[in-house]
């Protein structure tokens, strides 16, 4: 199978993006706040609003834009609060 010179250019041209994709999606991954426990899971999610919910709180779930805490004392410290029951 031979390619158009067009076609040889196209392929060129998505190499050096699937390349750096790769490389940000990797270091990405290789990056963990130190404030997550050891087996990787967030105690405590502070959000945008400074709410801080745990592992009890019924948004914790829904919660995908946070800052990770070891603890609740430490968002709580951090000058986050505790929600509304």
């Amino acid at each position: 199978m031979s390619y158009s010179n067009t076609q040889a250019v196209q392929l060129r041209g998505s190499f050096p993006k699937l390349v750096a994709s790769t490389i940000v999606s990797l270091s990405l991954l290789a990056t963990a706040p130190a404030s997550w426990s050891q087996d990787g899971t967030v105690t405590v999610k502070r959000t945008g609003t400074g709410i801080c919910h745990d592992v009890s709180s019924r948004h914790y779930e829904r919660v995908k834009s946070f800052k990770p805490y070891p603890s609740m004392q430490a968002c709580l410290d951090d000058g986050g609060r505790k929600p509304k029951k």
